[in-house]
């Protein structure tokens, strides 16, 4: 069985590039898309230009060495997501993370879908949540219950702003 990985929460995606950043060396980026890097509330035509942006703005870092925009909904306007993504059940293969050795930090919303994803892989998960309000009564169930779960799968680490007690691997 795996062991607890560590799990940061921030609130926007500067507090992940920050993070990212505060540690040596390049990491593969697996990042949830609705709630995560677009808003819940977004329109068709508005969810691909945040999207898009959103994982510009993660590949900018120089401690990138690749995005994954992943999520369990439906194709939608981004090229560059992975749609209908199996979280948490996807594998390294589907990834094309089969044989890669670089670290790799998930982001999302849910800890029933991201952060186990997270865990399974052996990686960082760092919790971001842009909108908790307005949650669908299902959305609101899976949170409750990673809050039960989270304890025995991770390892919190306190953010404190930038300084970080332990860096993302």
């Amino acid at each position: 069985m795996l062991g607890r990985v560590p799990m940061y929460h921030v609130r926007s995606l500067d507090e992940v590039v920050d993070l990212v950043e505060a540690s040596a060396g390049e990491k593969v980026i697996i990042s949830d898309v609705d709630n995560t890097l677009v808003p819940r509330d977004a329109r068709f035509e508005e969810f691909g230009r945040v999207a898009n942006a959103a994982i510009d703005q993660l590949e900018a870092s120089p401690s990138v060495a690749r995005v994954i925009a992943l999520t369990n909904g439906p194709e939608r306007s981004v090229s560059r997501m992975v749609s209908r993504g199996n979280k948490p059940w996807t594998s390294r293969r589907r990834l094309g993370l089969r044989r890669s050795r670089t670290p790799i930090v998930v982001v999302g919303d849910q800890v029933l879908t991201d952060g186990l994803l997270a865990w399974r892989l052996g990686a960082t998960y760092v919790h971001l949540v842009i909108d908790d309000q307005g949650e669908t009564p299902r959305q609101a169930t899976m949170r409750r219950i990673g809050r039960i779960v989270r304890g025995a799968l991770f390892r919190p680490v306190a953010t404190g702003g930038c300084t970080h007690s332990e860096q993302p691997s």
